[in-house]
């Protein structure tokens, strides 16, 4: 249970921290603050509904992962700049949003955990990431790149996503073949998702340090 309150914890603080600071954020950091105050919220609806009511909630991350891929996919069309790109996300919002949807009325429906498209969730996050690293590097259009809050986002975001594809395909053919193993693959799922929030922390402490004094009233 430790491990839920730090988690409720660091999006708390992450939420906090982006929305008190919100008018003086770019569009993308705004984009990635209500992400993570949408997380904080559904996640602790979730945790209501199964801890205080003894209900089921695996349907609350069903349309929660839909609402964080299309925060996320527009945090990233926000920040690329090549238009046939840009066009391909917008267009991966909607697919991405029917396929979940579909998953969840027919092969995974809302009562089991949605593993189909958390999968494809972590692969379509990669890519964005990768991409717009790739981008940061091909570009030089950054002098220092530490001193990028963009930089530490995509960084976390790739990280996690990819430590999470991974755990995610070895977590279903361990829970087939041998359980033991599988709850070590569910902490190192866990593990990512601490991670990729303190990235987020990382991220607008690093906007905030480097900000000009003339941009902050």
């Amino acid at each position: 249970m430790w491990d839920t309150y730090l988690y409720m914890t660091l999006l708390g603080v992450g939420a906090g921290w982006y929305l008190v600071n919100y008018r003086i954020l770019t569009p993308p950091l705004r984009i990635l603050g209500s992400a993570i105050a949408i997380t904080w919220l559904g996640t602790g609806y979730s945790i209501y509904i199964g801890a205080v009511h003894h209900k089921p909630n695996i349907h609350v991350y069903h349309i929660l992962i839909i609402i964080q891929y299309v925060l996320y996919g527009l945090m990233f069309e926000k920040l690329i700049d090549q238009p046939f790109v840009k066009r391909i996300i917008r267009v991966s919002l909607v697919l991405f949003a029917l396929i979940s949807l579909s998953l969840s009325l027919t092969i995974q429906p809302w009562n089991q955990y949605n593993s189909y498209a958390t999968t494809l969730f972590n692969a379509l996050i990669a890519i964005w990431s990768s991409y717009y690293l790739w981008r940061m590097f091909v570009d030089i259009k950054v002098e220092a790149l530490e001193q990028e809050a963009s930089f530490w986002i995509s960084t976390g975001l790739l990280f996690s996503s990819l430590g999470s594809f991974f755990a995610q395909g070895l977590m279903n053919y361990l829970l087939a073949n041998t359980a033991n193993y599988a709850i070590m693959v569910y902490w190192i799922h866990e593990l990512m998702d601490f991670i990729l929030f303190v990235f987020f922390l990382l991220a607008i402490y690093i906007y905030l340090r480097y900000l000009p004094h003339t941009q902050r009233s």
